[in-house]
């Protein structure tokens, strides 16, 4: 992979602090948030005449789980199902901004379309239905809106964990995640997480709307307090491929970085193969693919230091 040369294309890396940047044309207020699912499909899947009554997303929804083997999947551990679902998607599109569309925080799903973060969550969600008592549609969306949010409850813009190592942090409250820095060796990332406020120009729901600025504020303020006593940790660039023995199927990887204010760059799974441990990824290259060695790629993004790593819990 070459070396990402402009800081502002490597801004597109985030799906979460950075899932606003490139919403310029999307000027947006939020004022009384309404939960709506938006789930993309292909053209020509949008029309069913021999299913009137099922929307496309849930024809989407119910193509994938068909190809999966439902029956036969649900009874595998949750890093083989990750890799197996995860791998579903290679050839699918990356897009920008997709969580920023429209003039208030909604529910986006896309099977389809996905930035790096929104493959993480989607991949993720649906390995969670696929496991769960009741794998039917409603319960992968409800699965989305669980990890994307604080709580896991959407309210507003500044519900959404902007930032992945609070992403991490908030879905390992709720047991969705563990995180494993620490015991993987991980070293204390010094650093205040302030790029949302400090560039809130580049994001069009805070350049306007002075209340969502306001509560992203108190959100960097909030996350200043927690990292007091629960520190940000990564494992170096150059120590990666040691852990690759330890390493999941599945494992979420937050690429990590020197930018003033801002924790990750890029998000994607542990991808294990017969030469060492690859990256499943949505990539700004423009699709979701497969980087052959995890250590190699991250070594190539400008400004990256190292990774976390979080591992899915069954």
């Amino acid at each position: 992979m070459k070396k990402i040369g402009k800081l502002f294309f490597l801004i597109a890396l985030s799906g979460v602090a950075f899932s606003a940047f490139f919403s310029v044309f999307f000027m947006s207020s939020d004022q009384n948030s309404q939960t709506s699912v938006i789930a993309k499909s292909k053209p020509s899947e949008r029309q069913n005449p021999l299913s009137p009554n099922i929307s496309p997303e849930k024809l989407e929804f119910q193509k994938l789980m068909q190809s999966l083997d439902e029956n036969q999947i649900s009874k595998l551990p949750i890093d083989k199902v990750l890799k197996i679902v995860s791998a579903k998607f290679l050839g699918a599109t990356y897009r920008e901004g997709l969580l920023d569309q429209g003039e208030t925080e909604k529910l986006f799903v896309s099977l389809t379309e996905f930035d790096c973060v929104i493959f993480v969550e989607t991949v993720l969600a649906l390995s969670r239905n696929l496991l769960s008592p009741t794998p039917n549609y409603e319960n992968f969306v409800q699965n989305v809106q669980e990890v994307r949010y604080a709580n896991g409850k959407l309210d507003g813009y500044c519900s959404r964990l902007h930032y992945f190592s609070e992403w991490i942090r908030d879905n390992q409250k709720r047991n969705i995640v563990r995180d494993l820095t620490t015991e993987l060796g991980g070293i204390p990332l010094d650093k205040t997480l302030n790029f949302m406020s400090s560039n809130w120009r580049k994001y069009s729901r805070l350049k306007s709307n002075e209340n969502n600025y306001k509560c992203v504020l108190a959100m960097e303020q909030k996350i200043e307090m927690e990292m007091q006593s629960d520190q940000l940790r990564y494992i170096p660039s150059t120590k990666i491929r040691a852990i690759y023995p330890l390493l999941k199927a599945g494992d979420i990887i937050a690429v990590t970085t020197d930018i003033k204010g801002l924790d990750t760059t890029h998000t994607g799974f542990a991808y294990p193969t017969s030469n060492g441990i690859g990256f499943i990824h949505a990539s700004p290259s423009g699709k979701v693919k497969i980087s052959p060695d995890l250590q190699r790629y991250v070594e190539h993004v400008d400004h990256a230091i190292g990774i976390m790593v979080a591992r899915p819990v069954s």
